[in-house]
């Protein structure tokens, strides 16, 4: 499994970073399915898009989500608020999670 973290900046930006790639997002929405795609086993080995110029550290300013907190926002565990930006990856992937879980059910 491909291990990751997010940086969440205080201007609506998010940043996925793994061992090799590195993408930033405008949409929460977008980083939220790529995460779920990570989530469910994916690699980022054939993913386009990196952008290693962006990699970075963690400012104080930002909020950071982990893999294993991700899993637990996947698998419907509820965060709180901390930005406009976090709160709609939260939604997202959430939701995501959500609909995997309706077509197990319905398999």
């Amino acid at each position: 499994m491909t291990k990751f973290e997010l940086l969440f900046d205080n201007g609506g930006g998010i940043l996925l970073m793994t061992a090799d790639y590195c993408h930033a997002y405008d949409r929460a929405g977008d980083a939220a399915q790529d995460v779920a795609e990570l989530l469910a086993g994916a690699s980022t080995d054939n993913w386009e898009g990196n952008q290693p110029d962006y990699r970075r550290d963690q400012h104080a300013e930002d909020d950071i989500l982990t893999m294993s907190a991700a899993r637990n926002i996947y698998n419907g565990e509820a965060w709180g608020g901390r930005g406009a930006a976090w709160n709609e990856f939260h939604r997202e992937l959430a939701a995501i999670g959500r609909q995997r879980d309706a077509a197990a059910v319905n398999a």
